[in-house]
Formats: C-alpha cells, structure tokens, sequence
C-alpha cells in the first residue's frame, strides 16, 4: 500500500510530564479509532467532546476528542485529536493499542502532518516550513515573521511575480499563433516594459527574503580590526558579558569567539575575531586567516581603529581586508580612544560606510553607537510584513535574476521572442520550486525530515 494512504500517529505535544498531551490521528481509520479508543460509533465534529478513553476495554483516562472530517482540516484528511493527561505511559499506552488493533495505522514520520497537508494542496511549500519556523522561533519578531510566512506573504508576492510571467507568455504564444493581428514593434516594446517591471519587483522580493534569513538566522556583526584596537572591550560592552580576554599584549584573540543577543527583541549575533596584523607566530596567522574566511558570513563589519590611526593606514587596512567585502557588507569604521586624542564623540556618514568616534575605556559616544544600531540595523530589518525566509528562495531568486538579466540583454541584440519565451519558462519553473508546485522528492525530504513528530 502506498504510504501516502496509511493512517498515521503520533504525539504533538513535546516528550517530557505536562498537564495536557496530545495525540494526532491522521487518515481514512479515524472511524475505526473512534469506535475502538472512545467506543462510539461516531462523534459530533469540530467540537470538543469531552469523553473517556479506553485501553483494552477499560477506561484509562478521561479527556476532550476534537474530529475534524476531510477536506476541512489541517492535513486534507479526517484528523482525530485526543487531549489526555501529558504523561508519557498514558500516551504511549493509547497509541501503541491504536496501531495494535487497527489496520494501515503507524507511527508519523518526522513532518509528516505537514508534508500530508502540502501533498493536499493545502499550504503551499513555503507555508509548510513557516510551521517550523514558528515552532523555533527565537524573538518576538521571529514569531510574527514566521506567522507572515504562514499567511501566505511571501507566496502572494510569488503569485504576483508569476502572473506577469504568464502574461508575457500568453502575448508571445498569441503572436507566434497569430501575428498577422497584432503589430510586432508593439509587442516587443509591451515585452521591454513588462521585463523592467519583472527585475524591479524581483529586486524588492530579494530584499525581502534577505531580511528573512537575517529574522530567522539572527543579524551578525563582525568585529574586525588591528590587535588592541578595542575589539574585545566592545564585545564585553555591547553583550554585558566578560566574554573576551582583554589585554595590552598584542594577538590576545586567536580564535573565533560568538555571542548571541536581543538587541530591541531581534537576535544578533556579536563575533570577536583575531587582530588582523603582519605576524610570524603561527597560532595567530590561523587566527587572521579564520577571520577573513568568517567576513563573509557577517550582514555588517565593525572595523574598530584607534582614533589615531592615519588616513593612509585606515585606506590600507581596508584595501589589503575588506577590499572584497565593501560593496556587499555594509562597513562601519569605529575610531576608539578618542580620550587619547582629546576628540569629541560623533557619527560621520560616508558613501562608502559610516564612522562613529567613540572611547569604550570612558563608554562616552557608545549612545551614538547604539542608536546607530538601533535606527540603521535594527529597524530596516524590522518590518511587520516581513516573513522569515531560507537559503534555497535566496538560491532560486538569484538564478531567477541571472536568467533574467541575460534574457533581457539578448532580447534587445536579436528581439527574438522564441529565446525570450524560453527564459520566461524557466523562470515560472523556478518560481514554481519555491513554492513546491514542481518539486522532486530528495528536496521534501530534506525539508519535512527537519520537522518534529507530530507535526
């Protein structure tokens, strides 16, 4: 039998005592669970009816039972919900004489709630993993992130991509079908127009999905700069922690030190790294070499220099380090010790990146540094209709726009709407992946595996 039409179980409640635990019963037995664990031939659905529990044949305990008969449920099928006491023998002892007693009954598989309820066109892809999102959800702003990604946000701006998609499509088939009607020099130009308006609603959809991967992974901040700088003081400062070893000998910070905060309830992620400096000492040259190879990862650099520091060596620092790293993370250059230089604190906005002077010994301008944070990082990756985002929308995003900036190119050399037809394809294919319209079996298993059972 296929296992697609297997009745499953599991517990929805976590392992562990509680008051109330949960069990889920999802399929086409929910009959025969229902008249052999509450011995009724039927029960009023989607009410909570509140009944006694029996293992063989003697009541075991007494709780609420909620029916909800296919397609109005959560996975498409009739679900059964039993709400008995959160004690583990009790909800084993119920379901191991479930599947004992009745046939095509088994244990869920990790997601597989969710995975019935994609397969049954009741969320879409996207929806399923925001479930998951929710479950983990580490801030308040990750909650309700999640929650967007579940309401379907991020699918409605895929829809809304894809309809423009379709249109083009059905003008160039019409055509193609029927050019002596409609006038090619319009329809190219109808072609330019609506292909502009792919790439910038695409930009906005990839902004988007950004800040969702920085909602659900965390923001992090990269402290990067030359030994003594005042790295590992500021780690300790902004994260109230005495994390860092803070000394006057240079190279003090050899490896990679990570430090998880709520700054305004969004998680970032604070990393200390090596003091990036010309050295022989083998143990701190692995040091440097690891914080270059973690930059990489950062949303945003902190460069930390000595207020003294000259214009040459502040542009060399940056050139021979970050020269990669500048136009794709944002860098902001922190000039430390103005007690030593007598200087007032302040913010300077560049083109290139912003400079805060600040004194962390005296913790004098650290208000400019906060509120920078605050206003610059926290609130631009904090909006109510943002929704939590992954990798792999991220992945199908930037091949999407690949594939669109080379159509685009090649349809003003040669106006060929044949070739033009064949990117469009392949970008409704695309769009479709993310949302798991067409989607190959490794990838739900990768996504549902991830999920707890039960859910």
């Amino acid at each position: 039998m296929e296992k697609k039409y297997y009745t499953i179980i599991a517990r929805a409640t976590p392992l562990g005592q509680g008051s109330i635990g949960v069990i889920r019963i999802s399929g086409n037995n929910i009959i025969d669970v229902i008249k052999h664990t509450l011995k009724l031939k039927y029960i009023k659905p989607k009410y909570a009816n509140y009944l006694p529990f029996y293992y063989k044949n003697k009541i075991i305990d007494k709780g609420i039972a909620l029916w909800f008969p296919k397609p109005d449920s959560f996975t498409g099928e009739d679900i059964l919900e039993l709400q008995c006491h959160g004690n583990i023998i009790l909800m084993d002892l119920l379901i191991n004489d479930i599947i004992l007693n009745i046939n095509n009954i088994r244990i869920a598989l990790p997601g597989e709630f969710s995975k019935r309820a994609f397969l049954n066109k009741k969320i879409d892809l996207t929806q399923a993993e925001a479930i998951s999102d929710i479950i983990s959800a580490n801030s308040k702003q990750a909650v309700f992130s999640s929650m967007n990604l579940m309401n379907g946000k991020f699918s409605l701006l895929i829809k809304n991509l894809q309809k423009i998609v379709i249109d083009i499509r059905v003008q160039i088939e019409s055509f193609l079908e029927f050019n002596y009607e409609v006038n090619f020099s319009i329809i190219c130009n109808n072609i330019i127009v609506k292909l502009q308006k792919i790439l910038k609603f695409l930009k906005e959809i990839i902004k988007y999905v950004k800040n969702g991967i920085r909602i659900k992974e965390g923001i992090k901040i990269i402290l990067i700069g030359p030994p003594n700088s005042g790295k590992s003081s500021l780690m300790n400062l902004i994260t109230n922690k005495n994390i860092s070893i803070v000394t006057n000998i240079p190279g003090t910070t050899r490896d990679i030190l990570h430090e998880n905060i709520y700054f305004s309830s969004v998680p970032i992620e604070i990393i200390d790294t090596a003091g990036i400096r010309k050295t022989e000492n083998e143990i701190e040259l692995i040091g440097i070499k690891k914080t270059l190879q973690t930059i990489k990862y950062a949303n945003y650099i902190f460069l930390i220099v000595e207020d003294i520091i000259t214009k040459s060596s502040l542009s060399q620092i940056i050139e021979s380090n970050l020269k990669n790293f500048r136009k794709k993370i944002p860098i902001v250059i922190i000039r430390n010790k103005i007690d030593l230089t007598n200087n007032n604190p302040e913010i300077i906005y560049k083109n290139d990146y912003v400079i805060i002077k600040l004194s962390i010994k005296n913790k004098t301008g650290i208000s400019i540094l906060t509120n920078f944070i605050k206003k610059n990082i926290i609130y631009i990756n904090n909006n109510e209709d943002q929704f939590t985002a992954r990798n792999r929308y991220i992945d199908s995003l930037n091949y999407i726009h690949k594939i669109l900036i080379k159509g685009q190119k090649n349809f003003l050399k040669t106006y060929s709407l044949e070739l033009i037809a064949e990117d469009l394809r392949l970008i409704q294919e695309n769009l479709d992946l993310i949302t798991g319209k067409i989607t190959s079996k490794n990838l739900l298993k990768n996504i549902f595996s991830q999920f707890c059972v039960g859910k």
